[in-house]
């Protein structure tokens, strides 16, 4: 049976994620970047510099809740007023972690696999395996190298 189903926009980012049983998340952003999710009635507005994520902003039946971001040099998340998070090198985190707020390098965690979609969905990325779940378009000895998984 389909787990999810993944919709893409024009410009072949995800736009539209959908797991089976759930209701439908909108993914929207600005220039490269998520800048928010819709899920029902709930949103949440993730607010940045060019370089830096600063805050989470959620809403739901007209309350709203701003959620300040403590990142690392990676854009890693590592803590939210009031929570921690750690990661394994390769951006594994306890999934008692908050859904909404990105993840390891600053990126969305996709909710049925716990893979990161890299590339604005373009390549998924395992962190338990520490692989990519697809060989990258610029290899084997392109540009991306002998390891197309890497």
């Amino acid at each position: 049976s389909v787990l999810c189903v993944y919709r893409y926009d024009p410009l072949d980012r995800l736009a539209d994620c959908a797991p089976a049983g759930q209701g439908s998340t909108r993914l929207f952003y600005q220039k490269t970047h998520l800048a928010t999710q819709i899920q029902g009635q709930i949103q949440h507005t993730l607010m940045r510099t060019d370089e830096h994520l600063l805050a989470c902003l959620s809403a739901e039946n007209n309350q709203r809740d701003g959620t300040l971001l403590v990142t690392d040099q990676q854009q890693s998340v590592t803590a939210a007023q009031g929570l921690e998070f750690a990661y394994t090198p390769y951006g594994h985190r306890h999934p008692s972690g908050l859904a909404s707020l990105p993840g390891f390098t600053g990126q969305r965690v996709d909710p049925v696999t716990e893979h990161y979609l890299l590339g604005n969905g373009y390549r998924a990325f395992n962190p338990v395996l520490m692989r990519f779940n697809s060989p990258d378009s610029l290899s084997p000895f392109g540009e991306g190298g002998v390891n197309a998984y890497g």
